[in-house]
């Protein structure tokens, strides 16, 4: 085996008859192929080994030191070198960081420079705990100890020159779009997470309390405002509108304004003349005249909920599903679900 090549074992399919006129089957068979040593790879983690043995010992030598000025002052001994570590864990951290980034300076910058600041914090914590008790001849034990972090660092920080790719600016801007891509996709994972899970809190709402939205069809032009500028109207109101409209159609507008009323609905003949247009091409035979029998003879507030819709469509029009369905979208709008409509009548039935 030579220094320059390492010995590596394969296996490869070959034909193979016991005898003459046998049957050949391809069996497998093992060969060493000699592949030229990777040096620049072992190197590199042979660094990084004594790279990651030097911060053991720069981690342990300031913990002890800054340790040591703290307990100095009183601090229960546990506490104080706990709180020693957290010096050097803070410039690591920023290390890491910056290892992260190697590919991007841009990115590596922020950590790099507050690496070196937390750095110069430890470091001048290691040479007080040297100086104070001792004085000025305590100055060159403090300086030596504070420069083991120094070249703790100093060292990784060549590790990672070394272990980054130089890239070219246009290659940078390359690098940097396609991660601009994927962090967009991901953050919109991370958003559609979020819908998702308001959507089923949402459906969990509904299904527990008979509660659901109501999607307003059109907006009605508000003639005392702007030119343009909707007025909202709420489901229940249209629903009544459309219903009043199906049940009397030669009624005027201050008719249907003073029927709603009566069953707690308050509208004005604007809005009834402006939804009356909106159906006025709809064939009478095409309404559910359901609703209107509950909106006669079950008044309702504005503020009614599907429940009690649907308890008061029972006691007018009885049991079947299909008319309480339609009575109950006439109130809340289409969107109100059939499913919920069947579960709320046989809890009122049951």
């Amino acid at each position: 085996m030579s220094l320059l090549t390492r010995n590596v074992k394969r296996t490869r399919l070959v034909p193979f008859a016991p005898s003459l006129g046998a049957p050949v089957e391809l069996v497998e068979e093992e060969y060493t192929v000699a592949v030229p040593r990777d040096w620049d790879r072992a190197v590199l983690g042979t660094a990084a080994a004594g790279t990651g043995l030097l911060l053991a010992l720069a981690v342990t030598w300031s913990t002890a030191s800054i340790g040591g000025l703290l307990a100095l002052n009183g601090v229960e001994k546990s506490i104080a070198y706990a709180v020693a570590a957290v010096f050097d864990l803070a410039w690591i951290i920023c290390m890491a960081l910056e290892w992260l980034a190697r590919h991007d300076p841009h990115r590596a910058r922020a950590p790099r420079i507050a690496g070196f600041v937390f750095l110069g914090i430890s470091m001048a914590a290691i040479a007080t705990r040297e100086i104070l008790p001792h004085g000025y001849s305590g100055i060159a034990v403090g300086a030596i100890g504070a420069a083991v972090s120094l070249v703790a660092k100093g060292v990784w920080t060549l590790v990672i020159k070394a272990s980054a790719k130089e890239l070219s600016p246009i290659a940078q801007q390359y690098v940097a779009r396609r991660r601009a891509a994927a962090g967009a996709e991901l953050a919109m994972a991370g958003v559609e997470r979020q819908l998702a899970r308001s959507r089923h809190q949402l459906d969990a709402y509904r299904e527990a309390y008979g509660h659901d939205t109501v999607t307003v069809e059109r907006p009605i032009p508000d003639p005392n405002g702007p030119s343009g500028q909707p007025v909202r109207v709420s489901g229940t109101v249209r629903s009544a509108v459309r219903a009043a409209l199906t049940t009397m159609p030669d009624a005027s507008t201050a008719d249907i304004v003073e029927q709603l009323a009566r069953v707690g609905i308050d509208t004005d003949e604007d809005t009834v003349r402006t939804l009356s247009e909106s159906v006025s091409g709809q064939h009478p035979d095409s309404q559910d005249s359901s609703s209107a029998t509950v909106l006669a003879l079950a008044p309702h507030a504005p503020d009614d909920t599907i429940t009690d819709t649907v308890r008061s469509a029972v006691r007018s029009v009885g049991q079947d599903l299909d008319t309480v369905l339609a009575a109950v979208r006439r109130v809340h709008g289409t969107a109100v679900k059939r499913e919920t409509v069947r579960r709320l009548l046989s809890r009122s039935t049951g």
